[in-house]
């Protein structure tokens, strides 16, 4: 090479400008900010325990009454990199939710066991109307994970107060079946003698245990044998042996659990922070909308995350006899539960009368 050459190619490589080809000016994201709205209940008191040891959140912010300002003080004594701030005051509200990546709607107060489902959703109905509203304006792109019961009317309730505003997306807005999950993956793995921990039954249907439909017939590691499926189903949804299936579900049926709540929520948020990090193998199952089928708008099903929402929905399995007629009463219920969160949005407007409840099974 002459001397003239070697200038030129020096020349070329000494004035070539380091754009974004060359180096790359973003950092890859590594963790993520997690919201939780209602954080002063047991239940957020344990989510927000395990999250401030979650690798992948780097910030957890506690919106609820005074009590969250000393849960964030003791949290914050645990080492890890993940730092928590409370929220305790409603004029924090928006503050709370500016730029978040997940927001975790939690109930705002744990109801008495025998208190009718309907009374809830009343009762907890304009809270989250008002706090999904605050949500549309300072976090409108952030990914809402409903768990407030029932998630069946909750999810699709959330879902309404969005499409008033600009920044609706149908998959970032997802209903946590982790009560149900955790409820069947412990009774298959007592059946089974084994650790409920590895234990995994997959759930179509809704999040709720009186609409979910547990793929008995798909359960890992074992299945369970079809002479069985009603022994733990009866269980399952606290009735009777001798009256399941007429009987198809015990009245006002709910579960608190906070303790194994919130380690099935803390999965579900590594799941879909993996998601919003890029991980191809962010899978988990929720409560979302879809078409599989016309009848009703929302299903369970296992679902693949990414930064923008759900990509990918795996649809529905082949099923078995019963587990189809399982799944057509459910999706009945959930059908008339979406009318019901329908006229709940205009019930928190002041634009129509209480919604009557006793047609979608909630009393």
């Amino acid at each position: 090479m002459n001397l003239s050459n070697l200038q030129r190619l020096f020349s070329n490589y000494s004035t070539q400008s380091f754009s974004t080809k060359n180096f790359s000016t973003e950092s890859t994201r590594s963790s993520i900010q997690v919201c939780l709205l209602n954080a002063h209940t047991p239940l957020g008191k344990m989510t927000s325990f395990l999250l401030k040891q979650n690798p992948i959140v780097s910030k957890v912010k506690l919106q609820g009454d005074r009590k969250v300002t000393n849960l964030a003080e003791v949290l914050n004594q645990i080492d890890t990199k993940c730092r928590v701030e409370p929220y305790p005051h409603v004029k924090d509200l928006p503050k709370s939710l500016m730029g978040a990546d997940i927001v975790l709607l939690l109930s705002s107060q744990v109801w008495p066991q025998d208190t009718p489902i309907g009374k809830r959703i009343l009762g907890e109905s304009q809270r989250v109307y008002d706090v999904i509203k605050e949500c549309t304006l300072q976090a409108p792109k952030a990914l809402v994970v409903v768990a407030v019961p029932p998630v069946s009317v909750f999810t699709p309730f959330v879902a309404n107060v969005f499409k008033q505003s600009h920044f609706y997306h149908p998959g970032k807005i997802v209903g946590s079946a982790a009560m149900a999950q955790i409820t069947i993956n412990s009774l298959v793995g007592r059946y089974h003698d084994m650790n409920p921990f590895i234990t995994q039954v997959p759930i179509i249907g809704g999040p709720d245990i009186d609409v979910a439909v547990p793929l008995l017939s798909r359960a890992k590691p074992v299945p369970v044998p079809a002479r069985c499926t009603n022994i733990l189903m009866s269980k399952f949804r606290q009735v009777e042996l001798e009256s399941f299936p007429k009987i198809h579900c015990k009245e006002n049926c709910t579960e608190y659990h906070p303790i194994s709540e919130a380690y099935a929520l803390n999965n579900m948020i590594v799941t879909l922070g993996s998601g919003i990090l890029e991980d191809p193998k962010a899978v988990y199952n929720a409560f979302v909308r879809m078409n599989l089928v016309s009848s009703c708008q929302y299903l369970v099903s296992l679902l693949q995350f990414s930064k923008e929402g759900v990509v990918h929905n795996f649809g529905l399995p082949t099923l078995t006899n019963f587990e189809l007629g399982m799944l057509e009463r459910a999706i009945t219920l959930i059908k008339l539960r979406e009318e019901i969160a329908t006229e709940l949005v205009s019930y928190c407007e002041g634009k129509c009368k209480t919604p009557t409840m006793k047609r979608a099974g909630l009393n």
